[in-house]
C-alpha cells in the first residue's frame, strides 16, 4: 500500500475488496503490525478510510460472480489470504507450483503476475496473461 500525500489517500491493493468478506477485511486490517509478516501500520484517520472503503466494496456488496462463489466457499471460516479460500484452490488447481515460485510471479499473493489488471478488479479470463510466459524462466 502506499498512503497520504498532502490531503489526498493513495491506496495499491493486491487484490480488489469484493474478493474478500467484511469480516476478512476488519480481521486483515485489525492486525496491521503483522501483515503477512510485514508492519504495515497507517494513523488512525487512514485505517478509518481504508477499512470504510473495503466494507464498502466487500465480496458481500458486490454481485461479481467471484465475490458469490468466495462467500459460498467460506463456509464461515476466518480467512484474511484469498489464497486459503476453497474458490480460489479450485480456480488455480491446474497451474503447477514452479509457476508460483518462478522469480516473475514469486508466491501465490502476486495476483498481478498473472491477473493483468487486477488493480482496475477485472479477473475475467480474458484479463488473465498466459503462463507460458513463466515456464522456462527461473
Amino acid at each position: 500500500m502506499s498512503f497520504l500525500s498532502k490531503s489526498v489517500l493513495h491506496v495499491i491493493l493486491f487484490i480488489p475488496p469484493f474478493l474478500l468478506p467484511k469480516d476478512s477485511w476488519n480481521n486483515l486490517m485489525n492486525n496491521l503490525e503483522n501483515h503477512f509478516g510485514d508492519d504495515a501500520t497507517v494513523d488512525k484517520k487512514t485505517h478509518n478510510i481504508i477499512l470504510k472503503f473495503l466494507e464498502q466494496n466487500s465480496a458481500e456488496t458486490s454481485t461479481k460472480e467471484a465475490s458469490v462463489m468466495i462467500l459460498d466457499s467460506l463456509k464461515n471460516k476466518d480467512i484474511i489470504a484469498i489464497t486459503d479460500t476453497i474458490y480460489w484452490k479450485e480456480k488455480h488447481r491446474n497451474i503447477g507450483k514452479a509457476i508460483f515460485l518462478n522469480s516473475l510471479v514469486k508466491s501465490k499473493a502476486n495476483c498481478n503476475a498473472c491477473h493483468k489488471n487486477i488493480e482496475k478488479g477485472l479477473i475475467e479470463d480474458e484479463d488473465i496473461k498466459s503462463i507460458h510466459n513463466f515456464s522456462n524462466i527461473k
